[in-house]
């Protein structure tokens, strides 16, 4: 039976590197002269390595010195002298010029893990960090961008202007794009491009969306001062923090099935509750965190309203004190109406109408690309990288995720692509 990939103009391009040639005769197939397509294929293997190595040594956010090193030696090897930036002293950045020097595109790839214990399913290339992983394809978004350097090293592929790549710390967390932007990224960047990996989607196939992209996104912390008893004999002289903590979680899912209008959408998520010493002790202190979701500006500024409203309540209910915290935010990702025509575009050629996926529903995932989009004009997409057949389809911060590597030529054609389409539009007068 012939699969969805295999009915795909662009199957020639994902179907492994064979059979491109079609008997002898060089074909563009969706767009991709026959050339270049032999010579991304021919990276295949390079990109692949360079995806598992760092797959094997997630770090967590700001803590990726030997992510860092990886990467900067193979940016070296390349003949380019990359540029740590940032004061967690991981960030990097690498300059390459072009004929057009009076315009800049950056192309962003984040490299941080997850604190999950990857799944032992005899996958070469498992975490040999116990406890953490890349399970949200941070790997992959970062070996794509070395796949770029690679090109442009090679010269098979030529910048048609500046193009400055930016290996991303701590996009877990939503500080690693704020560190990067005080340190001066983007000065002298006029657009910004990314992509996210995406188990929903098949390879060969891309999703993508005009205006606001991901949720905003909130991490928050609870902190509850209760006061120790025993607990049997004597509760009634304690106050009881994991009560207190019980409630909240009741109280705060009031939020989204009472406070948001049924046409909005809004998540907030207890992720952790940490209390108490012992089997007969009244819990003198709880701490709980999680993460917020909305869709918008105002339901974002709704739900941490009704938040803070609940906590002081309950406060002075158990006459006790709460404070609530949020440590971490990032803003909705808004793609540039005119940047989504110029990579919907090229999907089409590179991958082919049927595989370029336009949508309209904002996703609830929090994404830190939204402080670039937040200064210039830029654009975001989903990467199909499962294989259904396979069984490669696990949710990202799961530990059984897995990607398709084909996927790594996948996005690397279409950064290269959207690059040559976003100065063409540029250089022929558009604005942004």
């Amino acid at each position: 039976m012939t699969s969805n990939l295999e009915n795909s103009a662009y199957y020639e391009l994902v179907k492994h590197g064979h059979g491109m040639a079609n008997t002898g005769t060089a074909k563009t197939g969706g767009g991709v002269p026959q050339e270049i397509k032999d010579y991304l294929w021919g990276m295949e293997d390079q990109l692949t390595a360079w995806r598992r190595d760092l797959h094997k040594i997630p770090e967590l956010a700001l803590e990726e010195a030997k992510t860092h090193d990886y990467l900067e030696k193979a940016l070296i090897e390349m003949g380019y002298e990359p540029k740590t930036i940032g004061k967690s002293g991981t960030g990097i950045i690498v300059d390459i010029p072009g004929p057009d020097t009076s315009f800049t595109i950056g192309v962003r790839g984040d490299f941080d893990g997850l604190p999950i214990t990857e799944v032992d399913d005899g996958r070469p290339y498992r975490s040999t960090h116990e406890g953490q992983m890349h399970a949200c394809g941070h790997d992959a978004h970062a070996t794509i961008v070395l796949g770029v350097a690679r090109a442009y090293a090679d010269g098979k592929v030529k910048p048609p202007c500046n193009v400055r790549l930016i290996f991303q710390p701590a996009e877990e967390g939503g500080s690693g794009a704020a560190e990067l932007i005080e340190a001066g990224v983007l000065d002298g960047v006029d657009v910004i491009i990314g992509l996210h990996s995406d188990p929903t989607r098949e390879v060969g196939m891309i999703g993508l969306i005009s205006g606001f992209w991901s949720a905003w996104a909130t991490l928050f912390k609870v902190e509850i001062e209760g006061k120790s008893a025993h607990g049997g004999a004597f509760v009634h002289l304690g106050k009881d923090a994991i009560v207190i903590a019980s409630e909240l979680v009741s109280q705060f899912q009031t939020i989204a099935s009472r406070d948001i209008a049924a046409g909005d959408a809004g998540v907030v998520s207890v992720c952790t509750l940490n209390a108490g010493t012992g089997f007969a002790i009244v819990a003198d202190k709880a701490v709980m965190t999680g993460t917020t979701r909305a869709d918008s500006p105002e339901t974002d500024a709704l739900i941490k309203k009704r938040m803070t409203e609940i906590v002081k309540g309950m406060a002075i209910a158990y006459d006790t004190k709460i404070n609530l915290s949020f440590p971490g935010e990032a803003p909705g990702v808004t793609n540039n109406p005119h940047i989504f025509e110029l990579v919907r575009d090229t999907g089409i050629k590179v991958l082919g109408k049927e595989r370029t996926d336009v949508y309209s529903r904002v996703n609830m995932g929090g994404e830190d690309f939204a402080w670039y989009t937040e200064e210039i004009p830029g654009f975001y997409y989903w990467l199909g990288i499962a294989n259904n057949e396979k069984g490669i389809n696990a949710s990202v911060h799961t530990p059984e995720f897995d990607i398709d590597e084909r996927a790594l030529v996948v996005g690397l054609a279409m950064q290269l692509g959207n690059v040559k389409a976003i100065h063409t539009y540029h250089a022929e007068g558009g604005t942004f």
